[in-house]
């Protein structure tokens, strides 16, 4: 089983901003949510962990006191490299551009959404490969989690309405 995880709450959700790969600390909800979330995993198996390396995710994973279990920190699910538009409005962006599963850069330097999937499918396939009848845990963003849907769910048209909301675990089956 998979389970996938999005970070917890960073002021800059709380703006309706966007985030990219900016080190930006869990505000105390976002502890609190890591915190509840880690009791919900409590019982369940967790074989191994992937994680995003950008800081909140990193304490994300770190609140969510999970010991003994193998941790692997994994650029192919950091959020997406937004480079200049990091801290824009979310409602000032064209969700048809912002989500086009067909561009590699949008918006004239920010990673496109094709980008994410290919990152995504690279390592959900090692994931299914190599741990086969395991539980593995991914520690992520917004956008890896839009992808990570889209892997499961390849039909789905507009993946813009998708949410998934911080610390919120969703489970899938390959």
């Amino acid at each position: 089983m998979l389970y996938v995880i999005r970070h917890g709450q960073v002021d800059t959700n709380i703006k309706n901003e966007i985030n990219g790969w900016n080190e930006e600390k869990l505000n105390k909800k976002g502890i609190q949510q890591a915190i509840n979330a880690g009791k919900k995993l409590k019982c369940i198996k967790i074989d191994a962990i992937f994680c995003s390396p950008l800081l909140r995710t990193k304490q994300t994973y770190e609140f969510l006191n999970i010991n003994g279990v193998p941790v692997f920190y994994d650029d192919r699910i950091k959020e997406r490299n937004s480079n200049s538009m990091v801290y824009t409005k979310i409602k000032t962006l064209d969700k048809n551009l912002w989500y086009d599963k067909t561009k590699y850069i949008v918006y004239k330097d920010s990673e496109g959404f094709k980008s994410i999937i290919n990152r995504t499918e690279s390592i959900l396939n090692e994931i299914k490969n190599n741990y086969k009848d395991k539980n593995v845990l991914i520690v992520t963003h917004g956008d890896i989690c839009k992808s990570i849907y889209l892997y499961f769910n390849p039909s789905v048209q507009d993946i813009s309405k998708f949410r998934q909301d911080n610390c919120e675990i969703k489970n899938y089956t390959f």
